[in-house]
């Protein structure tokens, strides 16, 4: 896409507290999806997208340094990376906050940190720019579940109507995929009106053209916990095993270990007898994969991370750092960094008769839409042996479980859980 040279807004502030206990140690765009820190594969899709990018904006917040440093001036990335800090909450203040950067431009993109998508949902949106000379564009996709995004409707020449965000009453299945081009006016009518959906909204009444960019293909949106592994498999089944599977040639792979499907493994990985890898999955720097274990599809193992002997890990991601003791079970889960897990601990991802499984966040049990879905365990947790963790269950930063013991509802961090044996000794009756 030739020819619109653009400045890119991305928006990377937000706490994320839905994805607690992830986000406590971590700004919510480094939580890393296949390998990479999400704000990374939005920034490559920036970049296959063929748009002529100048510059690159981040609007950092929360935990700012752990992406100021990361990413630095973006010379490593092949782009060129500037900071605005975000003082106050919304999304409409991230926007404010670069209006002296972009007030002077024609149009500019806005991009959220935690979208995942192929690139060409931003080529197909600046295009429909382009083409439309529009005031703004939008970028809508058709969900299931509209009430939980800002919603769009549009007529027959794909104009929006009307914007409303997180409507009681939804009169549109159109919801906004995290991707929009204004021109440089958006910020003296946001100024006005406070609210993006608001501002939108005035541009249409005010008579102005706003046009849907329409995205039919999947899109990840990183919102809820479960999300994150909608990520990893999103990646791991696109944007990772284009040019086929790498294999590090530091790595060892024991000659009756098994290899099978696309793989990304990284420096010095040593896989044991009797191992299997099944593809598409991601084995980091310096991690082992111990004898007769199993690393199932779509999986991302960490760097030095241990998976013991017999261990299953399937469909989940292992943070840097964490060890997996023997004939342990993760399954459909997110294991965050440092964490001790058991010899024998299991995460349950499965309900009895396959009822729906339930995630208390923010006080709130929601319903999760997936039949199979495991645990949520934060940095430096210890998970002791035989411990069963039910489906849905989050386990805080740096609590510890003691062995044996059934997780049966969420574990805030800095938690003790303990079981209170009692022992009864009680004499027998001789025959």
């Amino acid at each position: 896409m030739r020819g619109i040279i653009l400045k890119i807004l991305i928006l990377a502030a937000g706490i994320g507290s839905r994805l607690s206990p992830i986000t406590e140690t971590r700004a919510k765009p480094m939580i890393y999806i296949a390998g990479k820190p999400a704000l990374e594969w939005v920034i490559n899709n920036l970049k296959e997208s063929k748009a002529d990018i100048s510059d690159i904006i981040i609007v950092v917040g929360y935990k700012k340094n752990q992406i100021i440093e990361y990413f630095g001036n973006g010379f490593d990335f092949g782009v060129k990376i500037s900071y605005i800090e975000q003082e106050k909450p919304r999304v409409e203040n991230a926007i404010l906050a670069a209006k002296n950067s972009l007030k002077d431009e024609e149009s500019f993109l806005i991009v959220h940190a935690d979208i995942f998508s192929d690139p060409e949902m931003i080529t197909r949106c600046i295009q429909t720019h382009k083409d439309t000379n529009s005031d703004a564009t939008v970028s809508v996709t058709l969900v299931d579940n509209p009430h939980l995004y800002g919603v769009a409707s549009i007529d027959s020449d794909a104009k929006i109507t009307r914007l409303v965000e997180k409507p009681k009453d939804v009169e549109s299945n159109y919801a906004v995929s995290g991707v929009y081009l204004f021109r440089s006016k958006i910020f003296d009518i946001l100024e006005k009106t406070k609210f993006l959906d608001q501002a939108i909204q005035e541009i249409i009444n005010n008579g102005g053209n706003v046009y849907a960019s329409v995205w039919e293909k999947e899109w990840v949106e990183i919102t809820y916990p479960w999300d994150i592994l909608r990520a990893n498999r999103f990646i791991l089944s696109r944007g990772l095993f284009k040019d086929g599977s790498y294999v590090d040639n530091t790595t060892k792979i024991s000659s009756i270990a098994k290899v099978e499907g696309p793989v990304y493994i990284g420096k010095n990985v040593l896989i044991r007898p009797g191992a299997v890898v099944q593809g598409p999955c991601v084995i980091q720097d310096n991690s082992v994969i111990g004898t007769n274990a199993l690393v199932r599809e779509y999986s991302t193992i960490g760097k030095n991370v241990v998976v013991g002997f017999g261990d299953e890990i399937k469909n989940s991601i292992i943070f840097d750092n964490t060890s997996i003791g023997r004939l342990s079970y993760i399954g459909d889960s997110v294991i965050g960094k440092n964490v001790e897990f058991g010899a024998g601990a299991q995460t349950w991802n499965i309900t009895h008769k396959n009822k729906p499984i339930k995630m208390k966040i923010k006080e709130k049990d929601i319903e999760i839409p997936r039949r199979k879905f495991g645990a949520i365990i934060g940095d430096n947790a210890f998970i002791g042996i035989n411990v069963s963790i039910f489906p849905g269950k989050l386990i805080g930063c740096n609590s510890i479980i003691s062995a044996g013991a059934n997780v049966e509802e969420n574990v805030d961090s800095n938690i003790l859980m303990k079981l209170d044996h009692r022992v009864i000794f009680k004499k027998l009756k001789g025959e």
